[in-house]
């Protein structure tokens, strides 16, 4: 006993060392490769500052305009109540489809009228409020991972491709690929707790309320495109883009795909906005460059995944998962745009 006594301050030092010393052993993959884009930054300043102000700029132009007014209103509507209306009108066909608690309508619609990360963000708050299992997270997350329509028709069919009909082609993929995602992974029905839908807001301030948290989403959304601008140029510049470019081209050769294809897909695995611009300044054929584009979107690249993931794992929704079902909704959703692309062109 007096031993312990007089060394128990030691040892407390040990365990926390110990302990401090397995988190930084786990972190350290992670610490490695933030150190590497800070030497990159230290090296070249002025070439990858200007791939930040470069995604500032892609978002500033191209994505804000669609996407702030779509946060706000949509913000709007939820407190309204009137989102409330449109989820209650999918109970039924939810739970039947998907097995999944009737209430996901309200998830759902969400998501397609919001788009990423909306969906992830609503499940991870129907979890916390101890309303859904995390067995139905993972159902429901299959099939409310989707783009908004002003991001698919506005950013991506209207200002990038020149094609407002392009864009209504692609958000229809898109949509179509999403619902048949989630019948994959149905699995069997579970029982859930009723669901309290979020309540009607009878605030005063709800404008000031909407405009604030429409501008901070936005303003997140930024922040990883920006960043993801800058890791794109870098992976260029070591000739990484290059190297998966030529990987992929070897297949898609023997379909008649350009290496500008190739080199566009791998950007959009990386930060689909910029992968966007990148096939609408290939050159390509709207025709060809179509399916990529549904598929990829429905994919969403690492710049969503991150953000989708940071709610997802406070439901218990692991990686790997996530990206199984991501993947499958990609693939699903370029078959799809293949069949739909031949009827519209």
């Amino acid at each position: 006993m007096y031993l312990y006594r007089n060394n128990s301050a030691f040892f407390d030092i040990y365990f926390d060392m110990f302990t401090l010393t397995k988190k930084a052993k786990k972190a350290l993959p992670l610490s490695l490769i933030i150190c590497f884009f800070i030497c990159c930054l230290v090296i070249n300043p002025q070439r990858y500052i200007q791939s930040i102000f470069s995604g500032m700029i892609l978002f500033a132009k191209n994505v804000a305009p669609a996407l702030f007014p779509f946060f706000f209103f949509t913000k709007l509507l939820t407190g309204l109540g009137g989102a409330n209306a449109l989820g209650k009108a999918l109970k039924k066909p939810v739970s039947r489809l998907y097995n999944a608690p009737s209430e996901s309508g309200y998830i759902l619609v969400m998501s397609l009228i919001s788009g990423y990360p909306i969906g992830a963000k609503l499940i991870s708050d129907f979890y916390e409020n101890g309303n859904f299992s995390i067995d139905n997270c993972k159902k429901v997350s299959s099939f409310t991972s989707t783009s908004g329509p002003l991001f698919v028709v506005g950013t991506v069919g209207t200002i990038m491709l020149s094609s407002p009909k392009a864009g209504y082609v692609l958000f229809l993929c898109h949509a179509l690929g999403a619902l048949i995602n989630g019948l994959i992974y149905r699995g069997r029905k579970s029982q859930e707790k009723a669901l309290s839908m979020p309540p009607t807001q009878n605030d005063d301030d709800l404008l000031n309320k909407s405009i604030t948290s429409s501008i901070l989403s936005v303003l997140v959304v930024g922040g990883y495109i920006a960043i993801f601008s800058m890791i794109i140029d870098i992976a260029i510049d070591l000739k990484i883009v290059d190297a998966l470019a030529f990987l992929l081209e070897k297949p898609l050769s023997l379909f008649g795909i350009s290496e500008q294809v190739a080199e566009a897909t791998v950007i959009s695995l990386i930060e689909i906005t910029r992968g966007c611009q990148a096939f609408a300044q290939s050159g390509v054929s709207i025709k060809i460059i179509l399916p990529f584009i549904a598929g990829l979107l429905s994919f969403g690249g690492l710049s969503i995944t991150f953000q989708s993931l940071t709610f997802l794992k406070g439901c218990k929704v692991k990686t790997s998962y996530y990206l199984l079902t991501k993947l499958t909704q990609a693939i699903v959703t370029f078959l799809i745009s293949l069949a739909i692309v031949q009827i519209f062109y």
